[in-house]
């Protein structure tokens, strides 16, 4: 008889208990040393950080582990691994993590676009896991004013390494050349216009396409973040190294929020113009995001998704949208942007919350299931975590999820950049394609690999993959 997640859990109990111990720390200091310290030292290998705004999260090391492959949802700790056949994996990781007996425990990772083949006719899929997320050993909040540490290991360890004077270690990021074909642009083009076609024939009214360049190398994801942080402004900010995935983004868009009031925020971006060479330039640009039909239409119907997916979740009455078509201005594009918000219900957690909100509008579509029938026709390659998630939940359902858009990703030996663009009745093909490319900049320039000697870079003929 196969076991449930609940049976998971009391066999692995059996093995081994955690507590964790907490000391703040008063002072500043700089997020990234404190990360090249605890990773120089051994402390920690596998590692997470995450930043908003100028609040700072670093969880190193596992202590459990939570995944979801094609065939099982899995659990483990540092002695087992334990495995059940996969149903509905959002509930039953939920399941899982709310069995760990370990109190007040943070859970930091990703879920990948992929996921969604579970809840939709979606059928691609990586190698990889679909979801992992780590409770780890050791984790530090990082604020101005104090550093909040929290482990189940030496706490004097990680407190001496706080003051150790180390310097963020020089480098030059790795020069890479992609040339694009004439024959891999007119793809891209040929099917953004088969996606305006069916949606002037009234078959869906908008759907991301998304085109990748694949390069062989050894991503060193601290400092691929280092250099992203000197050139990316962005509303999240992330590194992660798990295994053989590994992931560094700036990303202008969060998918989910559940704050300690209980209100579930989402904020769509929808509407793209790239920045302009001089204040004139950009000025004009910003303009036309308020004044170009397409651009205006795909923000609205962003937004008016995005309230009724909150308003599935929501205490009627309470759901508002503020910060209405606001533009917001990054190194390569400026979009514009909206917040959705309602009280979630008291039967609600953040797993339904997710099941709903995931995959984001601004990746996948309207409607959403059909626009999904349609990346998935026309788009070649699974896109992995790309338009996925990454971020935290925690032990009380507040969570934090940003879309992994703006990123590159690891998987084995292949590094993945990707961008796509939103496509309505009102796209031009070469403008949706030229979208794509300034998006893609924004991790273009900020690569460092570890092994130059072996970078090869490949443009796939596909419309996605990371």
């Amino acid at each position: 008889m196969a076991k449930n997640s609940t049976d998971i859990f009391l066999n692995m109990n059996e093995t081994q208990t955690y507590e964790y111990e907490e000391v703040f720390v008063i002072g500043e200091i700089h997020p990234i040393i404190v990360l090249q310290n605890l990773l120089q030292s051994g402390v920690i290998s596998d590692y997470i950080l995450y930043q908003e705004r100028d609040e700072v999260r670093i969880a190193g090391n596992m202590l459990f582990k939570v995944t979801v492959s094609l065939e099982a949802v899995s659990l483990e700790d540092t002695e087992k691994k334990l495995s059940v056949p996969i149903s509905d994996p959002f509930k039953q990781v939920e399941s899982l993590l709310a069995s760990l007996s370990i109190r007040d425990w943070t859970a930091y990772g990703y879920i990948a676009f992929d996921i969604v083949r579970f809840y939709s006719s979606y059928s691609k899929a990586i190698q990889q896991p679909l979801l992992c997320f780590i409770v780890p050993e050791t984790e530090l909040h990082i604020t101005k004013q104090r550093i909040k540490i929290k482990s189940v290991k030496s706490l004097d360890k990680i407190k001496k390494l706080l003051s150790v004077n180390s310097q963020i270690t020089e480098f030059v990021p790795t020069p890479i050349s992609i040339n694009v074909t004439d024959n891999e642009r007119e793809c891209y083009q040929s099917k953004v216009d088969v996606l305006i076609q069916a949606i002037q024939a009234g078959k869906l009214q908008k759907a991301i396409l998304s085109r990748s360049v694949k390069i062989k190398g050894d991503l060193d994801v601290l400092k691929t973040y280092i250099a992203g942080t000197k050139v990316n402004n962005s509303a999240r900010s992330y590194c992660l190294n798990i295994g053989d995935v590994r992931a560094v983004g700036f990303s202008p868009e969060i998918l989910m929020q559940i704050d300690n009031q209980g209100f579930v925020i989402t904020n769509p971006l929808a509407g793209t113009r790239r920045r302009g060479e001089n204040l004139q330039e950009d000025a004009r640009l910003y303009s036309e995001l308020f004044t170009n039909a397409k651009e205006v239409k795909e923000h609205a119907l962003s937004v008016e998704l995005a309230q009724q997916e909150i308003a599935k979740l929501s205490v009627p009455g309470t759901v508002k949208i503020f910060d209405f078509m606001q533009v917001k201005k990054y190194r390569y594009v400026q979009h514009l942007s909206s917040r959705v918000s309602g009280q979630l219900k008291s039967k609600k957690t953040l797993w339904d919350a997710l099941a709903v909100l995931f995959p984001g509008i601004t990746v996948s579509g309207i409607d959403k299931s059909e626009a999904l029938e349609w990346i998935a026709r026309l788009e070649d390659e699974p896109r992995g975590i790309y338009a996925g998630a990454i971020g935290w939940i925690n032990s009380t359902g507040l969570v934090d999820l940003a879309i992994a858009i703006r990123s590159v990703y690891q998987y084995d030996d292949w590094i993945y950049l990707n961008a796509g663009a939103g496509i309505v009745a009102e796209s031009l093909p070469q403008e949706e394609y030229m979208e794509s490319v300034n998006k893609m900049n924004t991790m273009l320039c900020c690569l460092v690999l570890k092994k130059e000697s072996e970078v090869r870079s490949q443009e796939s003929e596909s419309i996605s993959v990371v």
